[in-house]
């Protein structure tokens, strides 16, 4: 295929027959069982950057057990769709109590994944959430960085001195105390 082919066939698919194609991608969402490979999948869901995936991903995930295999991928679509959301969107119930769970019981690639969403809730609960965490020592300090940047997003003026106790404290990881004197000198 050259590629005055595969351009016919992208436009075809993203603007002749997007809404064919959406409502098909819908429909395939709550069956990651179906999918050949969901990191892919999770791919482009991530790059078509339209929200209107979020709620079936949400509902899968409200559904999904630790050990599903597809998980990492849907928490990383779902993540990457609120990141580049300016709007207002429907939490729906269970969510972050399954977020909680993964978050407050794990320091594993689950609870990286976990705390990338949970940092665009902006909830009173995923502010408790992310506070907990952050008293746990023996964490990825990503996962750190992640509750540290939800926090900062849901009230920064509330929550810019943990920055500053977690530069001063001796027994924090190097890499999360640079993180947050580097976020500091930065935003000065």
């Amino acid at each position: 295929m050259n590629i005055h082919q595969k351009l016919d066939s992208l436009y075809q698919l993203l603007i002749d027959d997007f809404d064919t194609l959406k409502t098909e991608i819908l429909e395939l969402i709550p069956q990651p069982e179906q999918i050949k490979d969901t990191r892919k999948f999770s791919i482009l869901l991530s790059d078509l950057k339209n929200d209107i995936f979020f709620m079936p991903l949400q509902e899968k995930l409200i559904l999904s057990n630790k050990g599903d295999s597809w998980l990492l991928d849907y928490l990383y679509a779902a993540t990457n769709l609120l990141s580049e959301t300016s709007k207002e969107f429907s939490l729906l119930d269970g969510l972050t109590d399954k977020l909680e769970d993964w978050v407050l019981n794990g320091s594993d690639e689950l609870a990286f994944y976990a705390t990338g969403l949970l940092q665009y809730l902006e909830t009173k609960q995923a502010e408790q959430i992310q506070l907990k965490k952050l008293e746990h020592r023996n964490v990825f300090f990503l996962i750190h960085v992640n509750c540290l940047l939800g926090l900062l997003q849901y009230d920064k003026e509330k929550h810019i001195h943990l920055l500053n106790d977690i530069v001063q404290d001796e027994t924090r990881n190097k890499d999360l105390k640079e993180f947050c004197q580097k976020y500091l000198d930065q935003n000065k």
